[in-house]
């Protein structure tokens, strides 16, 4: 239950931040919409605790 609402979090958070930066490079705000997609691939990159990780 717990994954499940970081999940979701997790994906609102997502896309609200790459709402911002779509809308940064629409208005030509070059460094900030940078700093958007940065901050999106740092979330990205982050242990997701309910993708469960297979062992190879």
């Amino acid at each position: 239950m717990l994954h499940a609402l970081w999940r979701t979090e997790y994906e609102d958070d997502i896309a609200e931040i790459r709402a911002w930066a779509e809308e940064a490079e629409a208005k030509g705000w070059v460094d900030s919409a940078r700093r958007h997609r940065e901050h999106l691939a740092r979330l990205d990159a982050l242990e997701k605790p309910w993708e469960q990780k297979r062992a190879t």
